[in-house]
């Protein structure tokens, strides 16, 4: 999994918001501190399950909070699928996906992603193909760490999905919000269908650690019984109240995260890197050269995600001024590995 380390530098390898929450959403957190001596209670957990609701379109009982999306994937690993069964995802994929799936003695059915233009594809029609043949297939739509489109919401290609496979269709949608797309509203319609969201991301809250699930009722009734309301801090159930409640912030995020994304990206190519296209907050950058280590002897951080592959999060528009001035001394310079 996970492996701490001290970090120090401007941060952009973990896909963070570049700014902190308002302060109203820190403040309702501060507020629970005075009875933190308190369990949460039942009121406060599922008056933050119909926010989630009402956000993601569908009824309070089609959603459940998690102590992070990366809680809700170890909960659907654990319990949805048995040692030996078949999971099929993308390559590459959000790193705990393969993880998780070694750790649990799965078999993998591998969809190698190709670069398609400014974008990466897939071949659909095989992920379709193989799916008949897989337990459970898990996709993040945005994909991460590509920044494409996979099912685009599209409910034919996951009417096909859901027919064909054995199991579940997992969805990690992460980064919906800065796609503009979701499949959230077709759980009903496919009960072997679930959604994982995020408030990390677009919503500023990473460090609260809150994710949900959704699915049909059925399926987060079941999910539900191997968790208690006691699972998630009250200080972090709080925050995602005022952040639900209080969401015009949320936009705000996103569209300066967009421009800046827009913005770096052109820039990328000016000074001729090989970067795509992307509907999250990152883009990929192509490049021979070591760029990690080029970029933390300047004090960024950056993701090598393998193939000569770079993930760099969109930080603020300072700091993407920054990465820009710092590759554009690597051209200048020439840096080889």
């Amino acid at each position: 999994g996970y492996r701490y380390v001290e970090e120090v530098g401007i941060r952009l390898h973990l896909n963070e918001c570049p700014w902190p929450p308002p302060s109203y959403v820190i403040e309702s957190a501060i507020q629970t501190l005075y009875e933190i001596n308190r369990y949460p209670s039942a009121d406060i957990f599922n008056k933050l399950r119909r926010l989630l609701g009402d956000y993601s379109g569908v009824d309070l009982e089609n959603v459940y909070p998690f102590v992070g999306a990366d809680g809700a994937l170890k909960t659907i690993f654990y319990n949805l699928v048995e040692p030996g069964e078949t999971v099929e995802f993308v390559n590459p994929t959000f790193s705990m996906i393969p993880i998780l799936a070694s750790l649990r003695g799965l078999n993998s059915i591998v969809i190698d992603s190709f670069e398609c233009g400014e974008w990466w594809g897939i071949d659909v029609k095989k992920l379709i193909e193989n799916a008949g043949r897989a337990n459970m297939v898990v996709l993040v739509d945005p994909n991460n760490p590509t920044g494409s489109p996979i099912l685009r919401g599209d409910r034919e290609l996951l009417s096909a999905l859901a027919e064909r496979v054995n199991g579940f269709i997992i969805v990690d949608e992460a980064y919906y919000e800065f796609g503009g797309y979701t499949v959230a509203h077709m759980v009903n319609d496919y009960p072997n269908l679930i959604v994982i969201r995020s408030l990390s991301k677009a919503f500023c809250l990473a460090g609260f650690r809150l994710g949900y699930i959704i699915a049909h009722r059925k399926l987060i009734s079941i999910l539900s019984k191997l968790h208690t309301v006691f699972d998630i801090p009250t200080p972090t159930i709080a925050a995602g109240i005022a952040a639900l409640e209080n969401r015009e912030y949320v936009n705000r995020v996103v569209s300066k995260i967009v421009e800046l994304r827009e913005w770096m990206y052109t820039e990328l190519r000016k000074l001729g890197f090989n970067a795509y296209k992307s509907l999250t907050n990152f883009l990929l950058v192509k490049d021979r050269r070591d760029l990690k280590s080029y970029m933390l002897k300047h004090g960024i951080l950056i993701r090598d995600v393998g193939r000569n592959l770079y993930r760099i999060t969109i930080g603020d528009e300072n700091v993407c001024r920054k990465v820009i001035e710092v590759l554009g001394e690597l051209r200048e310079d020439s840096y080889t590995k």
